[in-house]
This record gives C-alpha cells, sequence and structure tokens, in this order.
C-alpha cells in the first residue's frame, strides 16, 4: 500500500496523484473551497483521467478517507503486534494511533471533523473504520484478559465500538485543537487504562448477572 500520511513527493501512479493532490488540497484549503479543476491542476492530471477513477470529488474524498484508515490501522496493527508483553498490546496500538493523528493534524481533522456529513458514501466509509477499530480493540482485549463465555461478542463489540468514539473523542479535543504540542504518553495511558478497565468491569458483571432469574 502507497503511504500518503507522510508522502513529500508527487506519487507516479495517476489515481494515487489525485488521492496525494485531494489530500493537500482538503487539509490546507478545505473540500467546500477545492474544485475538480483545483485537484487535477494539482495533480498534473486531465479532467478524464479524474473521471476514470472517482465520480466526483464526494467520492474523491471517501476514497482518500478509506486510503488513509486502511494506511492508520496499518500502522497500529503493525504497533500491537510488535509489542511482546501481551498487558501492553492495547496501549501500544493506542499511543501509535494518538501519534499519528498528533503528526498529521490537518488529516485527522480532515478524517474526524471537517468531512462529517459530506455525503452518504463518506458516512458509509466513516461507519466500516469505526467498525474496524472495534473490531482491532475487541480481538487485542480478548487476547489480554481471555475469554469469558459468559460475555457475548454483541457486549464486547457494543463496549468496543463505544471505546473508539471515545478515543476519537479526546483526539478531537486533546490533540486536534490545541496549538501546543502534547506529550501522547500520559493520555494514552490513561485511555489505555479506560479500554482496559471497562472490558475488565463488563467480564466481572456479566457472569453474576447471567444466574439472575
Amino acid at each position: 500500500m502507497d503511504r500518503l500520511l507522510f508522502a513529500e513527493h508527487m506519487p507516479k501512479e495517476p489515481r494515487q496523484k489525485l488521492l496525494f493532490a485531494g489530500l493537500h488540497l482538503f487539509t490546507e484549503k478545505g473540500f467546500k473551497e477545492t474544485s475538480v479543476l483545483d485537484v487535477v491542476e494539482c495533480a498534473h492530471v486531465s479532467k478524464t483521467t479524474f473521471y476514470q477513477f472517482f465520480e466526483n470529488r464526494e467520492d474523491l474524498l471517501a476514497g482518500l478517507f478509506q486510503h488513509l484508515v486502511d494506511e492508520v490501522l496499518a500502522e497500529v496493527e503493525a504497533a500491537v503486534k510488535l509489542e511482546k508483553r501481551m498487558a501492553y498490546k492495547a496501549l501500544a496500538g493506542i499511543q501509535r494511533y494518538l501519534d499519528l493523528c498528533l503528526q498529521r493534524k490537518s488529516a485527522a481533522r480532515l478524517l474526524l471533523v471537517s468531512s462529517v456529513g459530506v455525503s452518504q458514501k463518506v458516512e458509509e466509509v466513516r461507519q466500516n473504520a469505526h467498525l474496524r477499530f472495534a473490531e482491532l480493540i475487541q480481538r487485542t482485549v480478548e487476547s489480554e484478559l481471555g475469554s469469558v463465555r459468559a460475555v457475548g461478542s454483541e457486549d464486547i463489540r457494543t463496549l468496543a465500538l463505544a471505546m473508539v468514539g471515545a478515543i476519537n473523542e479526546v483526539i478531537i479535543h486533546k490533540i486536534i485543537a490545541p496549538d501546543e504540542i502534547l506529550n501522547t504518553e500520559p493520555l494514552a495511558r490513561l485511555l489505555n487504562r479506560i479500554v482496559v478497565g471497562s472490558f475488565n468491569m463488563l467480564f466481572m458483571e456479566k457472569p453474576s448477572e447471567a444466574g439472575k432469574p
């Protein structure tokens, strides 16, 4: 997968050029202020080439969103796998996610704030991204805490989705909005305690509830 988050030079493939141009323009100029003509001029391709890959600006944003989500998820999963200590895997993933958002604030702002409500297609990509992040949290926490039969997979998924929403809200208010440079480590440790603690509470409560009439 070609990297866009930290790419410094224009890619060679036409579709990647358009994604690169879209990321640059949408983050610097704004989505509403960017036209298809702006994108093709920045990418040094024709309008015909643009419409070979995308239907309109919204479609380009959805494609860009998907690419960035894939890239961020790959980075987070890699961080989880690199951490050998089971109890610190969730922390490693959260830390990497926060660091990516801090290092690329403009891209994080596009993903979490300015793209909200642009189109149904973008919202579908966003919802799928939340599900994928939730699945990663679920897998990681289960690997730490073990499986508990009394806890249904739907309950675990619901809690994981809630954790994704909470983490993203913290990123919006603590990382994207402030101008000062933030040390993400204490924040990552706090979020990790909340995630693991919430799952621990769920696992402890369910067995007692299962015995109720």
